[in-house]
């Protein structure tokens, strides 16, 4: 399996599924306490988070689709644009938000149109129409994207980016599970109250520090494209 689909997307919906799965797990237990008794505690458990994590991996490759499109238009799309007009990589060669050195800004400017026949906006441009300069970096980024596809750290990094989009989507998905387990245990009585509320505070915590690291980490993969673009010393990631 490719690097990227496995630490991308595969681990984030395995990750965000797992607190659902250890409730079902429980709920479970209380439905067959005999054979509960019989193989023991620890091993039922371990069996029953096992199972039901196999039967999610079952259809995998349609939860995994599933939790990327629900990151994407909950949180990708509202934070970055669908059409990537937002994104870090985009933003940064912005003249207005100062993001890297005027001299590094027209250094990327000149590689841009001497490597892909583009001429990037400048300042008058971006007050004139802010909204094509966008659009037009944004073409540009795609390029330099491909241009730089075969650079590993680059691309652990995009790796990482994903990871933190996609564990969003398999999160809010985990969530609602929750919620429904709780509200079939109103009726049903089947797990206490702390274990679900220790499980949904969890899950809601690992989500908002996913989502405020996605950003960051947007920036970080947005820094290292335009320093391999152009050749110049890898910046660290602190």
């Amino acid at each position: 399996m490719d690097k990227y689909i496995r630490v991308a997307r595969v681990y984030p919906a395995v990750l965000g599924m797992l607190p659902t799965c250890i409730l079902l797990a429980m709920c479970i237990g209380e439905w067959f306490p005999p054979y509960q008794e019989l193989v023991g505690s620890v091993k039922w458990v371990l069996c029953l988070i096992g199972g039901t994590a196999l039967v999610s991996m079952a259809v995998g490759y349609l939860v995994r689709e599933v939790f990327k499109e629900t990151s994407k238009w909950l949180f990708q799309y509202r934070l970055f644009k669908k059409d990537e007009t937002e994104m870090p990589t985009t933003k940064i060669l912005l003249w207005q938000n100062a993001a890297i050195s005027p001299a590094y800004h027209k250094e990327i400017v000149a590689k841009v149109k001497a490597t892909f026949g583009i001429k990037l906006p400048t300042k008058e441009d971006e007050q004139a129409d802010l909204c094509m300069a966008k659009k037009t970096i944004a073409d540009a980024v795609y390029q330099i994207r491909q241009n730089c596809r075969g650079d590993v750290i680059l691309r652990q990094y995009n790796i990482e980016f994903g990871f933190c989009r996609n564990y969003l989507g398999a999160s809010v998905w985990s969530i609602l599970l929750i919620i429904g387990i709780g509200i079939a245990n109103i009726f049903c009585g089947w797990l206490s109250w702390w274990a679900i509320g220790v499980v949904l505070i969890i899950q809601v915590l690992l989500m908002v520090a996913c989502y405020l690291l996605l950003e960051t980490r947007g920036w970080t993969y947005a820094k290292y494209l335009f320093a391999t673009f152009t050749g110049i010393e890898k910046p660290r990631d602190c």
